[in-house]
Parts: C-alpha cells; sequence; structure tokens
C-alpha cells in the first residue's frame, strides 16, 4: 500500500495519509467498495475550533466543519456523550444530503436539534479493508498519524482520505456482506 514516510526521529515508519486512489489501486490492495445503509444522523456546523476524542485519537475540527451525531437510543444530558466525529465542510457536502422523509423527533433528536443540528444521511459508499496487521495512518482532521491496529477496518473515503472504524460500526453504516 503507497504511503508517505513519517516526519520523526524514526525514518523506517509509513504513514498513509490521503492520496488519488484508483478502483483498480484499492482492489489490488484487497479494499472492497461498501454502500451506506440509509440511516438518519444529526449534523451541525462548528462554530469555534474543537476537538473530539473518537477511538484510538482526539480529532480536530475547525470552524466551518461539520459535527456529525449517532443519536442512538441512550438519551444523554450532555450532547458530547452521544457518539460524534468531525468532517470537512466541503466533503460533508459531498458525501451527506438532508434527510428527505418523514420521522418525528425523538426527545435525543429533539435535543440535538436545540443544539443546532439536522438530519441528514451519508449517500456516499467506502472502500475498505479489514487490517490484518497494524497501520500508521493520518485521517484529515488527525493533528497526528496514529496506529489503527490489527482488526480495524482501514476505509478510503470518495476524496481518498483514510480513516478507520471498528467492525460493528462498519457493519452498522455499510452493506456489508456477511463472509466479508
Amino acid at each position: 500500500m503507497p504511503t508517505a514516510p513519517l516526519k520523526t526521529h524514526t525514518s523506517s515508519v509509513n504513514v498513509l495519509r490521503q492520496q488519488n486512489w484508483t478502483e483498480e489501486d484499492l482492489r489490488e490492495k484487497g479494499f472492497h467498495y461498501f454502500e451506506p445503509i440509509k440511516r438518519r444522523v444529526m449534523a451541525r456546523l462548528i462554530t469555534e475550533e474543537t476537538k473530539i476524542e473518537v477511538t484510538l485519537e482526539v480529532l480536530t475540527a475547525g470552524v466551518g466543519d461539520i459535527v456529525i451525531y449517532m443519536p442512538g437510543d441512550e438519551y444523554h444530558e450532555d450532547v458530547e456523550e452521544y457518539e460524534h466525529w468531525p468532517v470537512q465542510r466541503d466533503l460533508f457536502r459531498r458525501t451527506y444530503k438532508p434527510w428527505n422523509e418523514k420521522f418525528t423527533p425523538s426527545k435525543i433528536d429533539q435535543q440535538l436539534i436545540i443544539h443546532g443540528c439536522r438530519p441528514y444521511y451519508k449517500h456516499v459508499g467506502i472502500w475498505a479493508l479489514k487490517l490484518p496487521f497494524g497501520i500508521y495512518m493520518q485521517s484529515l482532521e488527525s493533528p497526528e498519524p496514529v496506529l489503527v491496529t490489527a482488526g480495524r477496518w482501514l476505509c478510503i473515503g470518495s476524496e481518498g482520505e483514510p480513516y478507520h472504524m471498528s467492525d460493528d460500526n462498519l457493519r452498522a453504516r455499510y452493506i456489508v456482506p456477511s463472509q466479508v
């Protein structure tokens, strides 16, 4: 897998960063394409730089970026307790659409709406590979490379941006055949 060297005291460490992938490149490396499951998320504009802790790393969201919340079933007093992550504004515009089906907002949805969120859904799929070994990667929102461990999914978004997620999250968000 093509990688760029990590600029640290260790010149032997490679870091996967955003790049222009072809479908052929991705298939050759063992990636599979997965269509998204249409599911509602809540999203809002970020008005001040924010750090968001997710599995394995702390992501930075700039003013004008979007934070996406996965409401879930359990109510929390603090909206920051819901699963959430940042997406750069232009990438959000290309990969998410406003929710286009009727829904009755739950108590959680109402809470997020009060905090400036609106309903959206992701309409663009991803390429993903379940990692047989750990790999260093740096997502668009990550200030530093992070070691993504074996067993997690390495995902490549529509703009060639790498990120990672657990098996449960990938299967909850994308159409993944059971044999994969």
